[in-house]
């Protein structure tokens, strides 16, 4: 796929409409469990939860799995970079400091693009002047996801 803001549109009845998408991948529902938990535990910015899904879940690594580090790249990559997390650094230098303080072993690809999609977006609303958070919006797609699929 091809999730930058230029392809992905705002419908009419609210829902997003996804266009040049000529490579898609499809994740089984455990892999979306684990992401609608995320995405829950962002908005409630449960540290502790963000950090064990991270980790343990999502099997993102790095040499010391450091949590603070860990809690950082999960809240930067899926739901913002406001200054409690990136603190004074441009996203380039906040990436390249954490790298250095722990560097990252492990991606787990199958979270790759709602990452990526999470960054693009933001980074259209900070285009625009906006400190954007995307969490809060995805919650209750996350929260009827886990509802229709609920983890044993």
């Amino acid at each position: 796929g091809d999730p930058h803001p230029g392809n992905v549109l705002l419908m009419p009845d609210g829902r997003l409409g996804l266009i040049d998408y000529g490579q898609v991948k499809r994740l089984p529902i455990s892999t979306r469990q684990t992401y609608a938990k995320l995405i829950i535990a962002l908005c409630e910015d449960n540290k502790e939860e963000i950090v064990r899904l991270w980790l343990h879940e999502m099997d993102q690594r790095s040499k010391t799995d450091n949590e603070t580090i860990a809690y950082k790249l999960a809240c930067f990559w899926h739901d913002r970079n406001t200054p409690d997390i990136v603190g004074d650094y441009n996203l380039h230098t906040f990436l390249e400091s954490l790298e250095k303080e722990d560097p990252v072993v492990r991606v787990n690809e199958d979270y790759v693009m709602a990452a990526r999609v999470s960054v693009l977006m933001r980074g259209f609303g900070n285009m625009m002047g906006l400190q954007l958070r995307v969490a809060p919006h995805w919650r209750p797609i996350a929260e009827k996801f886990l509802q229709a699929h609920p983890v044993a």
